[in-house]
């Protein structure tokens, strides 16, 4: 009988640990192992293993683009943050110059500061751009939901590049609507602020971002205080000494682990309001003394000013930064 060879093609039969019995299909390219559970294929051609190769290529060659895009993003949002705090100061510096002012001159400056928070409110809208450059083919395009949903997404993976500039805006926005109101701005404003003709928030305004904002706009009364006391207006320093010590104390009852970075403004907090209470304590016993006699009243409250300016030299405040 002759004997026949083995077939490229015909199976084989073997054991395995399992005593199940595995049929070994050998072809001229690959080994096909197939039994009861799984069928593996083994790939032994050159041309499969170059196509592996490339493809691992192409995966890492995303990642580095994906990084690398990650990155332009994160310089831009960083540069908008500076630019909206850059022009955040200079509306608070703005304001400072025409905030003793009367009547019309006053008018004047609270007019010119809502042109340059408008000119500020046009850089959230560069910022809300730039979200979305990053929501392309992440929901783009599945409906309103899906991409409101993405957009918060990317907010919040970015929110430290802006929380800067964010909190700076919302002390200058803060300190505008005090003079124009006398009052704390809500935070409902303040988003309603930051939000475009329909209604749709540019950033997201956070408790947190409120607060700090908030916390640092007590720097700002103070210098608003002494710098009214200094042209004989004896009843805006009280007024802002009872503000400010208001909103310490509700401030003192957040807790530093629910909100870490509020201690340290807390502090500078606590210095300029023992500025304005140390003003308004002098001006209070020199309203006694000198009541009918404003042009000494005047000199004591320079004094009385420059003492505290002394004395406050080693504190280092926001202002002098």
């Amino acid at each position: 009988m002759p004997v026949r060879d083995n077939d490229a093609c015909s199976p084989t039969r073997r054991k395995t640990p399992h005593n199940s019995t595995q049929i070994v299909t050998e072809t001229s390219g690959a080994t096909t192992m197939s039994g009861t559970d799984t069928d593996i294929e083994m790939p032994e051609s050159s041309t499969s293993g170059m196509s592996r190769r490339q493809h691992l290529a192409e995966t890492f060659e995303s990642y580095r683009a994906e990084l690398d895009s990650d990155n332009e993003r994160r310089e831009k949002l960083i540069i908008l943050s500076r630019s909206i705090t850059q022009l955040s100061k200079k509306l608070i510096f703005h304001l400072h110059r025409g905030a003793t002012s009367l009547g019309p001159a006053k008018e004047k400056t609270l007019q010119e500061g809502r042109k340059k928070e408008r000119e500020i409110w046009v850089n959230f809208g560069k910022v809300r751009d730039e979200l979305r450059v990053g929501r392309v083919g992440a929901g783009a395009g599945d409906g309103d939901e899906k991409d409101e949903r993405a957009g918060r997404e990317a907010f919040w993976r970015w929110n430290r590049q802006v929380s800067p500039g964010l909190e700076e805006y919302i002390e200058g926005l803060s300190f505008l609507w005090y003079l124009e109101h006398g009052t704390l701005i809500p935070l409902e404003e303040v988003q309603r602020t930051l939000s475009d003709e329909s209604g749709e928030p540019l950033v997201v305004v956070t408790p947190e971002d409120y607060i700090l904002g908030m916390s640092d706009l007590t720097g700002e009364l103070m210098r608003y205080a002494t710098n009214a006391l200094s042209t004989g207006d004896h009843e805006t320093p009280l007024a802002v000494c009872e503000f400010v010590r208001t909103v310490k104390a509700h401030f003192d009852g957040i807790s530093p682990q629910m909100l870490y970075k509020l201690s340290k403004k807390q502090e500078e907090t606590q210095r300029s309001l023992e500025k304005i209470e140390k003003v308004c304590y002098a001006l209070r016993l020199r309203l006694i003394e000198f009541a009918d006699r404003p042009e000494i009243l005047a000199q004591m409250a320079k004094r009385a000013l420059e003492d505290a300016a002394d004395k406050d030299s080693g504190g280092g405040g926001r202002g002098e930064e």
